[in-house]
């Protein structure tokens, strides 16, 4: 990394790409990108690095400012190095035209993958809001070539990773989710088939957002967040922070621009585990599903004695009473349903200890469902009363807080409470794991725009507001609560962006669980988080829609995620489970807890299909996913059929082996092993063949 100050110039370089920028005039502009590991001065260009746009009056009739002149340099300087080890630079500017003042931050972690933000301060002398920002653009090649653009297309639940390949056309293309409610992550990767380069960017932003493609002459981008309204409206001298833009440039194949990303996130977005409570096996019970084992009034405290027993008779390591059926009402978060759980729930946090689990619980302490009562709906096959916030003792406090059903974060007071009322369910229950779900349907409404407040002159979205309060607050509940697994499952799967990836340590994927179209949702969501982040509730489903036990319970092990299992797969008591049953559980437990899961924090993950470097999630009939550890010693693949047409074999061609090591790979499905040399398994592959009782196969890799 290189400030030359007399030129009013930065060379950003981490890992081997260079990124450089410069004051160019009174314009602060990207100048050129290199995988190669250092500048190509030969092929500079000029094209803005930020796009900030602002309003110093409401009034449509006042047109908006464009802030991509009258930049000054005010100063550059490498602030000390972060927590996790990442270098950090920042460029001030000041403009000249008008009184508005830029920190461009960026951080260098030594992966292909650079973190940039701004720092945004108003030095007019009245409020003015911020129209548009887009805190990284520019152009990122400069010549003209055939460009495929990944992303998600999907808006609605049940669509989460639904990746897919797209030529991007001539001129320029918006992609723009404006559904409040975001099921897919503001993601972009781009495919240049001439240089054999990939640009791979993310948002750390849990809302709305724009991002915008302009082929001519290469390519230019920029990406941020938008709202109907004013995204954030600044009071005189007041700085806000943008969401953070990530962005990687690698030279090679698809593979490894996935591996630079996951290895960035690992390394600077996700937090920090404690091994002793990293990747635990779950076991998930509700009661307000109607595959759910006990619902209704078997919803109860000896029910719930008997699924302990029984996750631990299989094998799992963390018990959690999932919800919200256990609790009284919302808001009344340390007060159990006394007809269900008449000792509350201390006898069930006991009988966890005593078989070795952990213990979690599932709360809607952000807010949550509202009305009259819950539980009485179809998809709610409990039926029982649920209460509502208007009961609780805080909305009766504080109404002004629940005037849209969430706990309103813009207020810093509400804000507050939600931290402490996190920390107080955290202590009363003794909790190892806590379960954050946000289901509030009238502060986002689909579609609607979300919540506004007016603001002086200016009326402006509460996005901003609310999440810059929500990541920040569950930062420090991590911070002080560091043994504590912190599990977001919001709305089943609509906040699985970076923004919300740095301050929990799980991420529920969605309600579903192991139904085969689940395995393609799960290809292109591992494109762009590391999968051990992750939980997929493996039988989250009607029993009809799950393939066999044997892949199921691969599904729920071998997927590189945290195997969750959704009490629906797993037998309703221990009497109820056979010897047979009982050997597969423990099978592939083992499997997970000698084998896998040490190899999780770091292992490459292989999309071979359907997901890979020319094919989306809905390619094919197959699903096959390698995983490799760094030093390429040991790894494993798990491959799944789909669908019930022929052909029922499939050639699994391993990546990333040592060609000069021998390798034995066991077969699950046989128990055998055999031993072939690396260059043999990926020149020549592996003929994997499976049928209708047994639809996947295992294999697992160790050099010899």
């Amino acid at each position: 990394m290189k400030i030359i100050s007399e030129q009013r110039q930065v060379e950003y370089t981490s890992g081997n790409v260079t990124c450089v920028e410069s004051l160019l005039e009174d314009r602060w502009a990207g100048r050129s990108w290199s995988a190669g590991g250092e500048a190509e001065a030969s092929t500079f260009w000029d094209s803005p690095a930020f796009d900030i746009r602002i309003k110093d009056k409401p009034s449509v009739d006042v047109p908006e400012i464009t802030l991509s002149e009258g930049w000054q340099w005010v100063s550059a300087s490498e602030l000390p190095k972060t927590d996790r080890g990442a270098r950090h630079v920042v460029v001030e500017l000041a403009n000249s035209i008008w009184p508005v003042t830029v920190k461009v931050h960026t951080l260098l972690d030594g992966t292909p993958v650079f973190t940039r933000w701004l720092e945004i301060t108003n030095r007019f002398q009245k409020p003015i809001a911020l129209n548009n920002v887009a805190p990284w653009s520019g152009r990122l090649w400069s010549e003209d070539a055939q460009i495929h653009l990944g992303h998600s297309p999907a808006k609605e639940a049940h669509s989460e990773g639904r990746f897919v390949w797209t030529p991007l056309p001539e001129g320029v293309h918006v992609i723009r989710n404006d559904t409040d409610r975001l099921w897919d992550d503001p993601y972009f990767v781009l495919r240049n088939e001439s240089r054999e380069e990939y640009f791979f960017g993310q948002l750390a932003w849990t809302t709305n957002y724009q991002m915008e493609f302009d082929k001519h002459d290469g390519l230019s981008f920029k990406i941020g967040p938008i709202a109907p309204k004013f995204l954030r409206v600044l009071e005189e001298g007041e700085t806000t922070r943008t969401p953070a833009v990530h962005l990687g440039l690698v030279r090679g194949d698809f593979d490894s621009t996935v591996h630079a990303m996951h290895d960035h996130i690992r390394r600077s977005v996700l937090p920090s585990r404690r091994p002793k409570r990293a990747y635990r096996s779950q076991c998930i019970v509700s009661g307000d599903w109607s595959v759910c084992h006990y619902h209704g009034e078997d919803y109860n405290e000896a029910n719930m004695m008997k699924c302990i027993d029984v996750a631990a008779a299989t094998g799992l390591e963390l018990f959690i009473l999932d919800g919200p059926t256990w609790v009284e009402g919302f808001g009344k978060w340390l007060s159990p349903d006394l007809k269900r759980f008449p000792r509350g729930l201390a006898p069930l946090a006991e009988r966890a200890r005593e078989k070795g689990l952990l213990w979690g619980l599932y709360f809607e302490t952000e807010g949550g469902r509202d009305g009259p009562t819950w539980g009485s709906g179809e998809d709610w096959g409990a039926g029982a009363p649920m209460g509502c916030w208007r009961e609780s003792d805080v909305f009766r406090e504080h109404a002004e807080w629940f005037e849209r059903a969430n706990l309103d974060l813009t207020i810093p007071e509400a804000a507050e409470y939600l931290e402490a009322e996190v920390g107080r369910v955290i202590e009363h229950y003794g909790l190892d794991l806590y379960r954050h779900d946000a289901n509030g349907i009238v502060f986002f409404p689909p579609g609607a725009g979300g919540s506004q407040t007016l603001r002086g002159l200016f009326v402006e979205s509460d996005y901003w507001r609310y999440h810059e309060n929500l990541y920040g607050l569950f930062e420090r509940v991590h911070a002080r609560y560091p043994d504590v697994i912190l599990q977001q499952a919001s709305a089943g799967g609509y906040r699985l962006d970076l923004g919300v990836a740095g301050a929990f340590d799980e991420h529920f994927a969605g309600d579903f669980g192991g139904q085969l179209w689940t395995y393609r949702n799960f290809a292109g969501m591992t494109a762009y988080l590391p999968p051990e982040a992750i939980v997929i509730a493996f039988g989250l489903c009607r029993p009809e829609d799950l393939p066999d036990l044997d892949t199921s319970l691969r599904g729920a092990y071998a997927l590189g995620t945290t195997p969750m299992f959704f009490t629906a797969i797993l037998p309703a008591s221990v009497e109820a489970m056979t010897p047979e049953d009982r050997r597969r559980y423990q099978h592939y437990a083992d499997i997970y807890k000698s084998f896998i899961r040490p190899l999780l924090p770091t292992c490459k993950v292989y999309h071979l299909a359907p997901l890979n470097a020319t094919a989306g999630v809905d390619a094919g009939d197959w699903f096959a996913m390698q995983f490799l550890s760094p030093d390429r010693e040991k790894g494993w693949a798990l491959v799944v059929h789909l669908a019930e047409s022929d052909p029922n074999t499939y050639l699994l061609k391993p990546r990333g082996l040592d060609e000069r090591k021998s390798y034995k790979v066991s077969f699950d499905n046989t128990g055998a092993t055999e031993v072939f040399s690396g260059a043999a398994l990926m020149r020549e592959g592996l003929t994997i063949s499976v049928e209708a009782e047994r639809r996947s196969e295992l294999l697992l890799f160790e050099a010899e």
